[in-house]
């Protein structure tokens, strides 16, 4: 790197209180796009949420035309809530993920809406640490890394503009690999296997889906499970009991252990008794992804998606599930849960 770029890389890792950019407390790891104390745990994801932060950024200038134009009020403009979108909760509203920083000199546009066009603007704009949007800045949710990273009654970064173009320089230029110019993302012809790659399409290969089974962005446990790549067995973690009427039992499922249950849950009706049938809006494929993680259930099996209040389910939390049988009593089968949006 160039002494500029040095420079820069130095103010991306000090912290604030101590004359640096603080860039690290939200950009650390491999992809820069971590929180610093994340450990990304195997099927935990413990510190995920904390990879989302309100930075005071609102929706573009057109969807906030095309939101007035749907009948929204101009005093509440910026509709995308960003994690509470997912989450319905309210300490999540305007909180986006933190992404990778790597390769930016590629992109044409920054943040989720897409609203700045230069990596220096970004700069600047952390440096004075005044929110974009009035509705996002106005939340409590919004990030005190951002507004005050030096410390209650300080406002931004305090850089100079000397300061500002080294930082600059080093995150367009000293985390910029020229050998993944073409290859640092795919594009949708890479994943159109059926039209444009039809000997991987006959292997096997699923369409929109890496060959790998992973995720191409934001490749944590928690994610995978958003996105439908992978499941995760939590039926260890709840007691579940059960009232009969008729053909319908009624399960109550309490959440049993000491952590949240993440993302919302498939309850699979499995090793169902002969001559006895449950109906389901869906039933499981058992077809794992090319080296992917499947449901590990055989095809057939009858489930019901279960979408979570809070889009976790705390310790002690209980939710309800009704299965509709012909025959049989509820000892007739077994419940399986799975935590993960996709269909397994």
């Amino acid at each position: 790197m160039t002494p500029a770029q040095l420079r820069g890389a130095k103010l991306f890792f000090t912290k604030a209180t101590e004359g640096g950019a603080n860039c690290l407390a939200c950009h650390s790891g491999p992809m820069l796009n971590k929180q610093p104390d994340d450990p990304d745990l195997a099927g935990v994801g413990r510190f995920v949420e904390e990879n989302f932060a309100n930075v005071g950024i609102g929706d573009h200038p057109v969807q906030a035309l095309n939101a007035l134009a749907r009948g929204h009020s101009t005093a509440y403009h910026a509709e995308d809530t960003g994690r509470a979108e997912i989450t319905e909760k309210a300490s999540d509203r305007f909180k986006f993920r933190a992404l990778t920083l790597r390769q930016l000199k590629d992109a044409r546009t920054f943040f989720h809406s897409g609203a700045f066009t230069r990596v220096r603007d970004v700069v600047s704009y952390f440096n004075d640490g005044i929110p974009a949007d009035p509705t996002a800045g106005a939340e409590p949710t919004l990030d005190a890394r951002f507004t005050s990273p030096r410390g209650a009654g300080t406002r931004g970064l305090g850089l100079t503009e000397a300061q500002i173009d080294d930082l600059t320089d080093f995150l367009e230029n000293g985390l910029y690999d020229p050998s993944f110019v073409d290859s640092f993302n795919l594009n949708a012809d890479d994943l159109d296997y059926t039209v444009k790659h039809p000997t991987l399409e006959t292997a096997g290969a699923t369409d929109g889906v890496l060959l790998g089974g992973r995720a191409m962005d934001d490749d944590d446990p928690l994610s995978r499970r958003d996105q439908g790549l992978e499941f995760l067995d939590v039926t260890g973690r709840v007691a579940m009991s059960v009232a009969t009427s008729g053909s319908t039992d009624t399960w109550t499922i309490t959440n049993t252990s000491t952590a949240v249950i993440d993302t919302h849950l498939l309850v699979i009706a499995t090793n169902v008794a002969a001559g006895v049938t449950v109906t389901a809006p869906e039933q499981t494929t058992g077809v794992a992804r090319p080296g992917g993680t499947s449901s590990g259930r055989p095809a057939g099996e009858p489930y019901y998606r279960v979408f979570l209040p809070d889009g976790v389910m705390f310790p002690g939390q209980s939710i309800s599930v009704d299965v509709t049988r012909n025959g049989g009593t509820s000892t007739s089968y077994k419940l399986k849960l799975l935590s993960g949006q996709g269909k397994p």
